[in-house]
């Protein structure tokens, strides 16, 4: 359960996470006993949607000393096999969906596991979902004394347009001058009446401003291609 600062405990959000914190010698008792398994399922089935996770203590270190006094008493009888571990870890990865494991070598590194785990899980909730803005955007800087750079910093479209590879911000600029929203371009990439051929050099010609304001190079028809293959082919292509 997690609550948001200053939150009535009656509001609080439910966190769709299970994690089992087991010594080494439990995790293998529950593989040697044959109920492991049962108890993933189990759980599954009692919250089909949670994320489960198994968290150990010391487990490498438990089955090496396991393995060690194994075979200095077992005077040439086969004694007991260690559990299959390895096994079962990866088993876990391949067979079950949305179950993971985690080993900590001491008391130490499982707190701080479940406080990292449990930080990150109380901000999900309330951390703006991702976008393909959010994530190509991210550490895109207009530059200094760029022209109206305060109300384009807050613009999405123009960032939108400045996240897509090798488009500088002057690029964006001049598109942006013309079409001041993305409907406003995806509208002529849709036209069904408009070629492949057109829609790639549609930007080329338009005029970028210096920093002075005056217009002195045009957008090309690399850039005009790149936007084209950004946001055109994501809505589908009706061009000839």
């Amino acid at each position: 359960m997690v609550c948001k600062n200053d939150q009535h405990p009656d509001s609080v959000s439910e966190v769709p996470y299970i994690l089992f914190v087991l010594q080494a010698e439990e995790f293998c008792d529950l593989i040697n006993s044959g109920v492991f398994w049962d108890h993933v399922v189990e759980v599954q089935n009692h919250y089909p949607t949670f994320t489960i996770c198994y968290v150990t203590n010391k487990l490498m270190k438990y089955i090496k000393n396991s393995e060690q006094s194994q075979y200095k008493n077992s005077s040439g009888s086969n004694g007991c096999r260690p559990p299959p571990v390895e096994q079962v870890l990866c088993k876990l990865v391949t067979h079950y969906d949305g179950v993971h494991s985690k080993q900590c070598t001491d008391e130490s590194e499982v707190a701080e596991h479940v406080v990292g785990l449990t930080t990150s899980l109380a901000n999900c909730q309330f951390r703006k979902p991702l976008t393909w803005l959010s994530v190509h955007a991210k550490g895109v800087i207009i530059p200094k004394g760029f022209v109206d750079k305060a109300k384009l910093n807050k613009d999405p479209w123009f960032m939108s347009l400045l996240a897509i590879p090798k488009v500088q911000p002057r690029f964006a600029h001049a598109i942006w001058k013309k079409y001041r929203t993305m409907r406003s371009l995806l509208n002529v990439y849709m036209d069904p009446s408009t070629t492949d051929h057109e829609k790639e050099v549609l930007l080329k010609d338009l005029k970028c401003e210096d920093c002075l304001g005056e217009e002195s190079r045009r957008v090309g028809p690399v850039c005009s291609k790149r936007v084209q293959n950004s946001h055109g082919t994501r809505w589908g292509n009706g061009g000839r």
